[in-house]
């Protein structure tokens, strides 16, 4: 019965570069051990096939030659050749990291340079700008909140959040920050009745425990804590409504991680596809200058305004 096997066991095996070969050999398509240009031993050229068999990157066929499977041409294609190619280019990828540090150059300069470097080399062959950056895809409402999550906690110095949806574990997270002297850039755009500004006075209003109440009142006298409202409009057709948001949700960490949202527009209320760029400074300017656009037809919360008065 064939065993699965874990992501460490099949690089243990390709670490070997005489296995590595073999497995090159196989996915050309005619391994044996009479065709295999190596110095190897018969045991030894064994041995080695064994392994790679047992990991479920090679198998025997029926004109007896060896052949990589699905797995291991997956694993050759994806991992093996795109690292080869790769390292052909190394000096070239070390230049792009060195020029992401350069504070001294804007950050669309930078995407322009690196996407002339990606062009004028072998790297156009198998990558674009995109793949020089992590980034992630999320379709479900529940991990996009886990991502939200993730991203604050690496929050160190300021953060421009603006959402339509509300999620206490978010909101808990972000408050946090904000009590560790991270500046929290909030534009709210959730119906009134389920605004920031509203769920902070219910806590005022009736505190669940004397800590809670300490809590909120230091945040909104906080001056790394701006919030501003922009309600979305909603139209009544049918003697039914419809929620339209004014924007799409996004959230920028320190200038350089970005997560965005796209809106469904079958059913605005609900988002068909958020995207994560974890370093991308030009990105993430951009979405900041549309958080200041935003931000002018935005109403300052009369909460944060009497709080601050009064201090």
């Amino acid at each position: 019965m064939p065993q699965e096997v874990t992501t460490e066991q099949i690089f243990t095996v390709l670490s070997d570069h005489t296995s590595l070969n073999l497995m090159k050999t196989a996915y050309a398509g005619r391994l044996t051990s009479s065709n295999y240009v190596g110095k190897l031993s018969k045991k030894q050229f064994y041995t080695k096939l064994k392994r790679l068999c047992n990991t479920g990157l090679v198998e025997k066929r029926e004109d007896a030659y060896y052949r990589t499977t699905t797995l291991g041409s997956l694993v050759y294609n994806g991992h093996v050749k795109t690292l080869e190619e790769a390292l052909t280019n190394f000096w070239q990828l070390k230049a792009i990291d060195i020029l992401k540090t350069r504070e001294d150059f804007p950050a669309d300069r930078k995407e322009s340079i690196i996407d002339e470097i990606v062009k004028g080399s072998d790297l156009k062959n198998f990558i674009n700008s995109t793949h020089l950056t992590g980034f992630a895809i999320i379709k479900d409402y529940n991990r996009l909140v886990n991502e939200v999550i993730r991203m604050l906690e690496d929050a160190k110095k300021e953060v421009y959040f603006a959402t339509r949806y509300h999620d206490p574990h978010v909101s808990k997270k972000m408050f946090e920050k904000i009590e560790k002297g991270v500046t929290i850039h909030l534009l709210d755009g959730n119906q009134p009745q389920i605004s920031v500004e509203n769920r902070l006075n219910a806590i005022l209003r009736t505190p669940p425990n004397e800590e809670t109440f300490r809590t909120v009142n230091r945040l909104i006298r906080s001056h790394c804590f701006e919030l501003k409202n922009l309600e979305p409009t909603t139209l009544s057709t049918n003697g039914s409504n419809t929620v339209i948001p004014k924007f799409n949700s996004f959230l920028v960490i320190d200038g350089y991680q970005v997560i965005y949202e796209n809106v469904n527009y079958g059913n605005p209320e609900e988002f068909t596809v958020a995207i994560a760029r974890y370093d991308d400074t030009y990105l993430s300017e951009q979405f900041i200058a549309y958080w200041k656009l935003l931000a002018k037809d935005a109403v300052d919360p009369m909460l944060l305004e009497n709080a601050r008065t009064a201090i």
